[in-house]
Order: C-alpha cells, then sequence, then structure tokens
C-alpha cells in the first residue's frame, strides 16, 4: 500500500491523475475491505486571480470581492482527481457520474485569503444500482473551518446493494410540483472548453460531439458545476455575504447550444430551484439555497 495522503504546495493539475482515473484497470470494489483512507491537502492556497476573473467572465458571475460559492470546488478539483487515480483506490471513473453535493459556507472567502484545503475519501453506500462514494473537502483559514463539502459520485453495477443495501442513504431532491420559469439562457458551443480551460477539467464528454458519443451521449455537455453556478447567480442566492448551504443533484445532462430554463417556487421555497435543458420536461438539475 503506498503513502494514503498527497500533499500539494500548488493547485494540482488534473489532466493527467484524469487520464490515469479514467484508463488504468482497477482492482474493483469489495464491501468487506471498503474504501482507502487517502487524503490530499494544499496548505497555503490561493485562488488565481486570472482564473478567477475567467470563471466570473465565462459564467457572466457579478463582480465580488470575495469568492463565488462554488469557486472553492474548483480550487480542490484537482486534489479529488489525483485520489481517485491513486493506486489504491479500487474504482475506475470511467462510467462514474457526478451525483450529488452539499456544501455549506460558515463565512465568505475573501478574493486574496490563504487557505488550507484538506481533502478526503469518505463514505460509500450499497443501493440497488450500484454504488455510492463521498468525498469531504474542508477549507480552512486561520485554522477556522470557513467551507466545507460532501461530493458523491455514483458507479452503477453489481456490488451487493440489491441484495444488501446500505442503511444509510444519501439526500434527494425532487423536482418541484408548481414552479414559475424565472430565467433562460444559452449555452455555448465552446462553453466545454472554455471552463475546461480555467478549471483543468478536460473529460471528454465536454470537448466535442464526437468524443462525448463516444462515451455513450448524443453530444457534448456543458460542465455541471458551470451550470449550477449560473442559475445559482440567476436565482439571486449567490451567498456573497451570508452563511448558506447549497444542496444539489443532478439528474442528467445540459448540452452544449441548448437554451437552459430556470424554474423556482417563489411563493412557497424560494430556496428550491431546478434547471431544465432545452424541452426535456425533466430537470437536469435540482438545487436548493439556504441560509444556515
Amino acid at each position: 500500500m503506498q503513502n494514503l495522503h498527497i500533499p500539494f504546495e500548488t493547485q494540482p493539475a488534473i489532466a493527467g491523475a484524469m487520464f490515469k482515473a479514467l484508463v488504468l484497470p482497477r482492482k474493483g470494489f469489495n464491501a468487506k475491505t471498503g474504501l482507502p483512507p487517502i487524503k490530499a491537502s494544499w496548505l497555503g492556497a490561493k485562488a488565481n486571480a486570472d482564473s478567477l476573473n475567467e470563471y466570473k467572465t465565462v459564467l457572466s458571475l457579478a463582480a465580488s470581492d470575495v469568492l463565488p460559492v462554488l469557486y472553492p470546488h474548483v480550487l480542490a478539483g484537482g486534489m479529488h482527481m489525483h485520489m481517485l487515480s491513486h493506486p489504491d483506490f479500487p474504482i475506475r471513473l470511467l462510467g462514474s457520474v457526478h451525483l450529488k453535493n452539499s456544501i455549506k459556507q460558515y463565512k465568505a472567502i475573501p478574493v486574496q485569503t490563504e487557505m488550507d484545503i484538506h481533502s478526503a475519501i469518505g463514505e460509500y453506500r450499497l443501493t440497488a444500482k450500484g454504488l455510492e462514494f463521498d468525498f469531504s473537502t474542508q477549507i480552512k483559514v486561520q485554522g477556522e473551518v470557513v467551507w466545507d463539502e460532501v461530493s458523491t459520485y455514483f458507479k452503477a453495477g453489481k456490488f451487493g446493494g440489491k441484495e444488501q443495501p446500505s442503511e444509510q442513504v444519501s439526500f434527494e431532491l425532487d423536482s418541484l410540483n408548481e414552479a414559475e420559469q424565472v430565467a433562460s439562457w444559452e449555452v455555448p458551443k465552446n462553453r466545454g472548453k472554455k471552463y475546461a480551460k480555467i478549471t483543468g477539467d478536460y473529460n471528454p464528454i465536454h470537448m466535442s460531439p464526437l468524443l462525448a458519443k463516444l462515451f455513450g451521449l448524443k453530444r457534448d455537455i456543458a460542465h455541471g458545476f458551470g451550470v449550477l453556478a449560473e442559475a445559482i447567480e440567476h436565482a439571486g442566492m449567490n451567498c456573497k455575504d451570508n452563511k448558506c448551504q447549497v444542496d444539489v443533484v443532478f439528474k442528467g445532462p445540459v448540452f452544449l447550444q441548448s437554451q437552459v430554463n430556470l424554474k423556482q417556487n417563489i411563493s412557497q421555497d424560494k430556496s428550491r430551484f431546478d434547471v431544465y435543458c432545452g424541452t426535456n420536461p425533466k430537470p437536469s438539475i435540482c438545487g436548493s439555497v439556504f441560509e444556515i
């Protein structure tokens, strides 16, 4: 067993780690042994001003002197991918999908703040359809936790969950029964490449229609977290000055060159919103943002 702690002094690159996580063979998940306690850390982290400004420009986010609530996830993305590509991680990334996130921001983070970022492989759950597994990420400023997140991935397959599902289940968000459309916008053709340049996430499904078709999609899709950031901005719930929690379930793709429609239950629960792709009657993203 190799060292299970991966330290970084600068923001880790994603591309090489993603290639390893996608293509290298794995020993496979065993419920008896579970997941290895792999951890990663990046001490003294700072947001790159140019990348942050480009992120805001590409996603049409308002100018601010604090980090957008989802941006710490971007900073930690390379750490997550290096944990997925660790030789002792038993699950191959190919076929896995980013399923859910729960984020808590305890304090807004000024853009030039020095942070310590810690990530770890978290819990797993066996379900009738496959396996869910978590990453936990925590950001500290001068020893104080200011932001934390649980990211959940799903791998379809027979892992024993149909016969013996885990007692613990992850949260769920169902589509809104009654909601009004509050915004719509276009996802441009080049969004995948632009967002990848900022974040380092060059997953082939975001790069071209042909590559996406090789992975079973009808065409290339937008990065879910980019669309989510736009939705939070359009919904008027960007958490710039507040403690807040963001919960999201990714239910389907948002294709590039498509119209995105945002629906929100203004009268009953303004914190809830659903994101639709084109004329699809089912939401691609179900989200919630509320103060804590």
